[in-house]
């Protein structure tokens, strides 16, 4: 873990340089959003949503991705899911680049979304803060100068049973860093009237 967001990988070029390596803004767009939920399954809209781009440049995108096999696409019902070939020989080459010039709370969350304990997770800007929910897993203070506040499952169960003022102050100011809405710990965040909209570059 510590490998992937440590002191040394500073954004020594930027997404304008990415782009124009890549030769488009919504590839390099898509590009940020999937290499930074490694792992997730996917459809369309979750993309467009997290891009801010029109259903038609996602759409082109992830058929190109598709088409070289970067991606692999299956049909349910009448929704397209996707999800990166973690297999695929480019792929921890375009993370590479990728998590070079991506924010420290984008790598960050690239971190969370391999580790399998971690189940929700919380950035608070203001307070530079994450909330990390996790079936057991130690973690460092900070990461990139971002604060780490560590809950078992467990503890945030309690805490919002109790609606501890702390817990909630955070969270009534936060993003959802992961996009995990199937865990069953979101039914206690929406029975509490929490509406917690997702971060930047959240499938």
């Amino acid at each position: 873990m510590q490998t992937l967001i440590s002191e040394e990988n500073k954004n020594l070029v930027d997404l304008t340089t990415l782009e124009a390596l890549l030769g488009s803004e919504a590839r390099t767009k898509v590009f940020l959003v999937l290499f930074t939920n490694l792992g997730r399954t996917f459809y369309q809209r979750q993309v467009e949503s997290a891009t801010k781009l029109p259903l038609r440049a996602v759409q082109r995108e992830l058929e190109r991705l598709s088409h070289i096999g970067l991606i692999y696409q299956w049909k349910e019902g009448n929704r397209t899911w996707y999800q990166i070939d973690q297999s695929h020989p480019l792929v921890p080459i375009l993370q590479s680049l990728i998590l070079k010039v991506c924010s420290p709370i984008d790598r960050l969350r690239t971190v969370l979304n391999t580790n399998k304990s971690v189940r929700l997770a919380f950035y608070h800007h203001d307070k530079n803060e994450v909330i990390v929910v996790t079936n057991g897993d130690v973690f460092p203070e900070s990461i990139e100068g971002i604060r780490l506040t560590i809950l078992t499952t467990n503890e945030f169960m309690e805490r919002m049973e109790q609606m501890h003022p702390e817990l909630i102050n955070v969270l009534k100011g936060a993003v959802d860093l992961l996009g995990n809405r199937e865990d069953f710990l979101w039914r206690i965040i929406e029975t509490n009237k929490l509406t917690i909209p997702k971060g930047e570059n959240v499938l």
